[in-house]
């Protein structure tokens, strides 16, 4: 247990640094790709971009299934069923492609010929995007098996290293674009679409060289196994559906509301909060592997207790990224961009705080997923996230305000962790009471403790002083507030004893 435990310190350790240095170039890769493209430009290729994003939530959707069935199979020790899954799993993904190219090019170039409002003269444009967008998506549905595999294998140094490679590829495209002379959203475009084979290339090339028994082609023809796969991933398909659906089908409802220019700011909310979730959700992903191993050993006991601990870190950590953060949005943003589309800041703080009530919930999906019994989880939970869309049409309908829509998403959330704890505590007899006192308790606590920041601004000038004053006083007094409420005594003994046997 404790190896374990210090495996996925390792890995999150592994994982920050990659985030960070993806945070650094992903900032000045979407400053460069706005300055580039323009608000017109980035909010036409965020738009059509999310048509293909909804589809390939499969990604997400398959890559789960994937390391969860080689996870289980790890935890048994049983190498051929290794291998069996992981055959099955690129057989399902090959013919997973060829459905994704089919579906753009019929329901996708529809949607973009009849329905998205945009200039006709950037309708070849548009569909120029959706094709290259498509053939990325392609490259990295291929990719996923290989991915998964190195998932389970537990080599997140591996996958840090080959996406800290592909970030680097997009910052120096990005930056090319401001000096390209032409039409620079085909030229980006096509340029990204060669990119995404770099990824797929590798991954194989890792997997081919130091696992070559484990990924060994060899076709199967196990119909309960692939029954069992197909199943598992449909009902994570339907939630990861939700999911994709409510962050990109809103981009929808906000284009054929408001138009491009407000997909701009809503495109740019999103990017920081995919950057903070990525931060926060990093020990989740470090730990899932942990988790299924271990409930697959029958050692359930520790997959519910990792899943609780990991939860309250997660959301602890987002704390401590999203406050300051919220503090001085509008000054970041501002120092970011430039030039700030409207609606952007109040776009970027509720997204951020949707963003934190997700977080104290982290570590639940894994041990759903180990359980297997994922069927009314998901139907349960994605129909009440899904609502959220006709909930905000209406809200559009009778004259809100853009940001409706963000706080429709922090509604369900909330609905969602109150029901979340109901269906396990029903379904597979999950110890909620020492969920709720370990992970949405303490949080809560934390929360409530750091309210009086928001006051204490309003003392202040706007600025870069008060930037660096706020920024050092939330640190300081989040750090004090986790360490005296956020953490039980057993967890702060444990820090002094780190502490007090530290030598330099």
């Amino acid at each position: 247990m404790q190896g374990g435990n210090k495996l996925i310190a390792k890995n999150t350790l592994i994982i920050y640094v990659k985030l960070i240095i993806n945070a650094i170039l992903g900032l000045f890769t979407s400053r460069f790709i706005f300055k580039g493209l323009g608000a017109e430009d980035f909010g036409l290729y965020s738009v059509v971009g999310s048509i293909v994003v909804m589809m390939a939530f499969i990604n997400t959707v398959m890559i789960s299934t994937t390391y969860r069935f080689i996870a289980y199979e790890m935890g048994k020790g049983d190498t051929p069923a290794i291998n069996r899954v992981f055959n099955i799993s690129l057989t399902i993904h090959i013919c997973l492609a060829f459905i994704i190219i089919f579906i753009t090019e019929t329901l996708g170039v529809f949607y973009v010929n009849n329905y998205l409002k945009i200039d006709p003269s950037k309708l070849s444009d548009a569909l120029f995007v959706l094709r290259f967008s498509v053939i990325a998506t392609v490259f990295n549905i291929i990719s996923i098996p290989f991915q998964g595999m190195i998932t389970a294998l537990e080599k997140f140094s591996v996958r840090s290293a080959i996406e800290v490679i592909d970030s680097v590829f997009k910052f120096l495209i990005a930056f090319a674009l401001i000096y390209y002379v032409g039409n620079r959203l085909r030229f980006y475009s096509l340029l990204i679409a060669l990119i995404a084979l770099v990824g797929p290339l590798l991954y194989f090339g890792y997997c081919k060289y130091y696992h070559k028994s484990l990924i060994k082609w060899n076709f199967q023809k196990d119909k309960f196994k692939y029954k069992e796969m197909i199943s598992f991933s449909g009902w994570i398909l339907f939630g990861a559906a939700a999911s994709v659906g409510q962050k990109n089908g809103s981009a929808l409802i906000i284009n054929h509301f408001f138009g491009t220019f407000l997909n701009a700011a809503y495109g740019i909310a999103s990017t920081v909060n995919s950057v903070i979730s990525a931060f926060s959700g990093s020990l989740a992903q470090s730990a899932i592997p942990q988790i299924t191993k271990s409930f697959s050993k029958g050692n359930r006991k520790r997959s519910e207790k990792l899943t609780a601990y990991i939860s309250k870190y997660t959301a602890l950590i987002m704390l401590i990224i999203s406050v300051p953060i919220l503090l001085e949005t509008e000054f970041l943003i501002t120092l970011w961009l430039g030039e700030v589309p409207e609606h952007t800041i109040i776009f970027c703080k509720l997204i951020i705080i949707n963003a934190l009530i997700q977080a104290m919930g982290a570590g639940l999906p894994a041990f759903v997923q180990a359980t297997g019994k994922i069927k009314w989880f998901q139907i349960i939970l994605s129909t009440t996230s899904l609502a959220s869309l006709p909930i905000a049409w209406y809200l559009f309908k009778i004259g809100l305000p853009p940001y409706s829509i963000i706080i429709t998403f922090i509604f369900t959330a909330i609905i969602n962790l109150v029901v979340r704890q109901v269906l396990l505590n029903k379904i597979v007899a999950f110890d909620s009471f020492f969920f709720i006192k370990t992970s949405y308790f303490r949080v809560l606590l934390v929360i409530i403790s750091v309210l009086p920041l928001f006051y204490l601004i309003n003392f202040f000038e706007e600025g870069i002083t008060r930037f660096i004053l706020m920024f050092m006083v939330s640190i300081a007094y989040l750090i004090a507030s986790i360490y005296l409420i956020g953490l039980d005594k057993d967890e702060r003994n444990k820090i002094k004893s780190v502490v007090l046997n530290f030598k330099i």
